[in-house]
């Protein structure tokens, strides 16, 4: 399995652009999903990092775009998926060692700023994740 996933890992790294940071924690989490069948729950953490990354894109254009209007229901919106998805991936790494699960609480999950922009480059690699495999399932 660990070759099918670092497979799956190099071509969504080529479909990036070679803008993965965290490879060795998304084949964890492909390994933890049962690859290369991808389970409801990791399905779901794909989703909401995309859905995350595209509030995050429009909060930073907000400052250059002033028909953005409401601004204050994104950031709630952000903040209740960001739980989400932390919520989420907590539950779906429960039943990994516990040495994976406080390596991700720890590098991601702390209330730290270097955690915060690791869990951004995480929620990054998570959407290339979802958008290759949104490109296959179209290419089929």
């Amino acid at each position: 399995m660990a070759d099918h996933v670092d497979t799956f890992l190099e071509d969504v790294e080529n479909f990036s652009g070679k803008k993965l940071q965290h490879k060795s924690e998304l084949a964890q989490l492909c390994a933890a999903s049962g690859f290369p069948a991808v389970s409801d729950s990791f399905s779901s953490i794909l989703f909401t990092a995309k859905y995350i990354q595209g509030l995050m894109r429009v909060i930073e254009q907000a400052a250059k775009n002033p028909e953005i209007h409401n601004l204050q229901q994104i950031k709630q919106d952000l903040t209740v998926n960001l739980e989400k998805f932390t919520g989420d991936l907590k539950s779906f790494l429960q039943n990994e060692s516990e040495q994976i699960q406080g390596e991700f609480e720890n590098k991601f999950l702390s209330l730290t700023g270097e955690s915060f922009l690791q869990l951004r480059n995480l929620l990054s690699d998570l959407e290339w994740v979802k958008m290759y495999l949104n490109h296959l399932n179209r290419t089929k």
